[in-house]
């Protein structure tokens, strides 16, 4: 059975552009919505089947580090898509009992009546953020701090905002630190073998020269004693002197 959340607006429902934009596009990130009239009133419901809205699942729960970026960058997403498809990104309503989660995705309400201003909305949001924050993650409070003080400002930018938040911690810094010094000595160890290598052949070679150089003065002897013809082998003498 299909589980729904109302949303109930004074005045009689009339089906603008914005509807069937969002019927005729299934945009990933927005709750599926159909709009109807009620007794003079416009009413939108949204299916939440198998969801569960972010105020019920952080009553009991602390938000972590991971879900707090992964929902930044989720919002980033919606906004995008949400211009992308010539929609009012004011319309996306960013209260706690309208955003839901489902195997690790968030879900927003696109909400056609709506009059807020999504920027004050987030700013609002992160006040729930910092509320909610598990505090015994000093990474997870950071963020959360961070996203409350910097959308206090006037027209901030999502995007910075995101950056600053998306950026490793020291811990993960530490991290990428060590991986970095293992690739530099499992590098040198290559290098070390490569010239251990290119020795081996230089020694070989020494080894070519000195052979050559014992064996020269018997090859003088034969090519001073080599008869004309090839196999005729009758007047070849060696006197002892000679060698």
């Amino acid at each position: 059975m299909e589980r729904k959340v109302t949303i109930e607006e004074q005045g009689i429902y009339r089906e603008d552009y914005q509807m069937r934009i969002l019927q005729a596009n299934d945009i990933q990130g927005f709750l599926k919505v159909r709009g109807r009239g009620a007794d003079k009133n416009s009413c939108y419901d949204y299916n939440v089947s198998g969801k569960i809205s972010l105020q019920a699942l952080y009553d009991r729960n602390d938000i972590s580090e991971k879900e707090i970026k992964k929902f930044i960058k989720t919002l980033m997403n919606i906004i995008g898509e949400t211009e992308r498809h010539l929609l009012n990104i004011n319309r996306i309503l960013l209260r706690p009992e309208y955003i839901y989660y489902e195997n690790g995705e968030y879900y927003f309400c696109y909400y056609p009546p709506g009059k807020g201003n999504i920027w004050e909305e987030l700013h609002t949001f992160t006040e729930y953020l910092v509320k909610h924050a598990d505090y015994n993650d000093s990474e997870c409070v950071r963020i959360a701090f961070l996203l409350h003080k910097e959308t206090m400002e006037e027209n901030y930018s999502l995007k910075k905002i995101a950056q600053e938040c998306m950026a490793p911690s020291q811990a993960e810094s530490e991290d990428h630190k060590k991986q970095d010094m293992e690739k530099i000595h499992s590098t040198v160890e290559y290098d070390s073998e490569h010239h251990d290598w290119i020795a081996s052949q230089e020694k070989g070679s020494l080894i070519m020269e000195e052979t050559e150089y014992m064996w020269s003065p018997v090859k003088r002897f034969l090519r001073k004693h080599k008869k004309p013809k090839w196999g005729d082998w009758d007047g070849l003498y060696i006197e002892e002197e000679e060698l």
